[in-house]
């Protein structure tokens, strides 16, 4: 899942230190007692970004992630911040077979759509899948469930129905695998993993993906393309008593700065606090501030079947001559932490956080495999979408010219950007992936692999190997080995990506909201959130 991040600092940052605002004194109100406090409100939130419709089984954007989790439901979700999963749909966790290849769910008996008469069953989860699977569809999130038996040959319009599911009756079904695939429970959480009614979309048509109709604890009230979506709460919701808002309204609003302008004078509810900015707001006292892991990793990738980057000695030296630390003080301060590995610590599998396989910053060994390599003319690099380059492309191009590599970054349209890498025509680019499921399959599986379609070039038949027998490792301790020597390789022998660093979550919310969670996929939840009011 990638994720758009607004810089806001001049790259002049990059050698200056990191700007402190100035700290104001703390208003202090006396609490209401809390038998005259009552939850409810609508919540003024806003988006960088206008989702462009609501069918979450077309975009992998953060945005429609996060507003798939109000709309809809997915069989499982994560309990509260943590990476435990609880049953959502399910009226029990899923029983699985010794072999690891058979599911058998159970939904919840009487859940019902947000028009108030369609109840959720079992043809329900199966339409879901298929139609994300389907060849003629959109679905851009197959990968969820690729690993079900027959989901090749559906894909391929070989067969017209999914093998591997099974009705048992209206709530039980099973899901059977092709083999196993230990992070598959995982999948089924993700936000593109939303069940759909069948009868309900068939019935929409085209207008679905404007019209969207869930199970989720919020319903679509309104929507006003790149000015506001409106959210009402569900009154068929089913769980009792939530959620607590009364609604959600949503404004698009691109620009940070303005973002808090608006918090700062009341009429947004929660902001997302620019880096510069964090200091000051927190002084303040004004506001609650929230701080959350997430999980990402900020990187530098290389299209290694692209002559240009074809040497290892060059992508060393890249890597060598990056300063991570200036990189990310500069541009995140104590929102991030650099990056020795590529699979995010706190990941099952992953390297504790400050070890890693990465190389360090040293430009002298860097400057030295530039000259045994002679003139390695004008290297080049993507940046997708903007009208100028980005902070952290402006930094990493002049770290580059330090060292003696002259790297030339081309600002692409998204679009066009987005076709190219499906097609692996990328040469560079530095981007951010954000967890979809918390398993190193995610990242590694998906830059690496031989389906991968994130143009990294990579064809290293013995990592390959190494990754599909990962994902169908059942045991823990082994599955770890497994993706420690696997990045190892990709990381320290071949240079595939250079892991830049790591964020945290930060959000400020006025001071009478409660109950957000902030978990570490990115993805603030809402259904326990709350405004007090007197």
């Amino acid at each position: 899942m990638e994720k758009r991040v607004l810089s806001v600092l001049l790259v002049m940052l990059i050698i200056a230190s990191v700007l402190t605002g100035c700290s104001r004194s703390a208003d202090k109100a006396e609490p209401p007692e809390s038998s005259q406090i009552k939850k409810g409100g609508v919540l003024n939130d806003y988006l960088e970004d206008d989702p462009n419709g609501f069918d979450v089984q077309e975009n992998t954007l953060l945005v429609t992630y996060t507003l798939a989790r109000h709309l809809y439901s997915t069989l499982l979700r994560y309990k509260g911040d943590t990476l435990e999963l609880e049953p959502e749909l399910l009226a029990k966790m899923p029983e699985v077979s010794p072999d690891g290849r058979t599911y058998t769910f159970e939904l919840k008996k009487g859940v019902k759509f947000h028009d108030g008469t369609t109840e959720l069953v079992a043809d329900d989860v199966k339409f879901t899948i298929e139609r994300m699977l389907n060849p003629n569809g959109r679905g851009m999130s197959t990968w969820l469930f690729e690993p079900i038996l027959g989901a090749k040959e559906f894909m391929e319009g070989k067969a017209t129905s999914l093998e591997g599911f099974k009705k048992i009756d209206d709530y039980r079904f099973q899901i059977i695998l092709e083999k196993p695939y230990a992070p598959f429970l995982h999948n089924l959480a993700v936000p593109a993993a939303s069940i759909y009614s069948e009868k309900l979309v068939k019935a929409a048509g085209d207008n679905w993906r404007l019209n969207p109709i869930g199970t989720g604890p919020f319903r679509l009230k309104s929507y006003v393309p790149n000015t506001e979506i409106v959210l009402e709460k569900n009154p068929y919701y089913f769980e009792p008593g939530l959620p607590y808002l009364d609604g959600i309204h949503y404004r698009i609003v691109p620009d940070a700065t303005t973002a808090l302008m608006e918090f700062e004078n009341g009429t947004l509810d929660v902001c997302t606090i620019p880096v510069n900015e964090y200091q000051r707001i927190k002084d303040s006292g004004k506001y609650e501030v929230l701080e959350g892991v997430a999980l990402n990793t900020y990187y530098f990738l290389m299209n290694m079947s692209d002559p240009m980057w074809s040497d290892v000695r060059l992508r060393k030296a890249v890597a060598m001559a990056i300063d991570k630390e200036k990189l990310v003080q500069a541009l995140y301060g104590p929102r991030g932490t650099v990056a020795k590995s590529f699979v995010t610590p706190g990941i099952p599998g992953a390297y504790e956080e400050g070890t890693g396989p990465a190389y360090d910053y040293n430009p002298e060994e860097a400057k030295k495999l530039i000259r045994e390599l002679g003139n390695i003319g004008k290297l080049q690099a993507w940046q997708r979408g903007g009208d100028r380059l980005s902070d952290a492309n402006v930094a990493i191009q002049a770290m580059l010219k330090e060292v003696g590599i002259d790297l030339e970054i081309t600002i692409v349209e998204k679009a066009a950007f987005g076709d190219a890498r499906s097609k692996g025509k990328i040469p560079a680019t530095h981007g951010n992936w954000w967890a979809d499921i918390p398993d190193p399959d995610n990242y590694l599986h998906t830059f690496f692999a031989r389906t991968n379609q994130m143009s990294s070039g990579y064809n290293n038949k013995k990592v390959q190997d190494l990754l599909e027998k990962a994902r169908t490792e059942v045991d823990a301790e082994k599955r770890k080995e497994l993706y420690r020597r696997i990045e190892d390789i990709i990381i320290r022998e071949d240079v595939a990506v250079i892991p830049l660093f790591h964020i945290k979550s930060l959000l400020a919310t006025q001071k009478n909201v409660k109950g957000i969670i902030m978990h570490p996929t990115g993805i603030n939840i809402y259904t326990y959130a709350y405004k007090e009011i007197q």
